[in-house]
């Protein structure tokens, strides 16, 4: 188990360095020449970002690679800006709508970035230890009363009929 922890503590405090995000925002090949779009999500049909054009290699002072493919580009956040939330990349149309290709949620930290799958990988196991420390109360509950008994029973005092329990005190 402390190895567990260590492990955990490790990965929050030296991910940052390999933490990296990456949506992928693929388009029709018609849409090729529009511009393209990256922005955080300010309501259902709203985002607040910046556009960029399709031979741009770095955006944001350097803080989202966007590399190209025939069919897609991916943007990759070297730099999380600080705001958790839900991003947006997508295209600029010919009158400036923007057409959303892909969203997906995008960290600040490394930290919050880790929690959010360890969560739920650790909540099938909470039932799981839960069901476990009551077997075992159960288990040295059984056992403590056996003992007493044979206890008394050396002792040629009458057995106990029944055995308290933390809940009896």
């Amino acid at each position: 188990m402390h190895f567990l922890i260590l492990v955990f503590l490790l990965a929050i405090g030296e991910s940052d360095a390999v933490f990296r995000q990456k949506l992928t925002c693929p388009y029709e090949a018609k849409q090729q020449s529009l511009r393209r779009v990256w922005c955080r999500r300010s309501s259902p049909e709203c985002c607040t970002g910046f556009n960029f054009s399709y031979s741009a290699r770095s955006v944001d002072g350097g803080k989202l690679r966007v590399t190209q493919d025939a069919r897609s580009f991916t943007v990759e956040v070297l730099e999380p800006s600080g705001r958790d939330g839900l991003y947006w990349c997508g295209l600029l149309s010919k009158n400036a709508t923007i057409i959303k290709l892909a969203e997906g949620y995008f960290h600040s930290s490394s930290g919050a970035f880790i929690w959010s799958f360890l969560r739920w990988a650790m909540l099938p196991l909470l039932p799981l230890v839960t069901i476990c420390v009551y077997v075992l109360t159960k288990m040295k509950t059984k056992q403590c009363c056996k003992m007493m008994s044979f206890m008394m029973t050396l002792l040629q005092l009458e057995p106990l009929t029944r055995c308290m329990t933390v809940q009896d005190l």
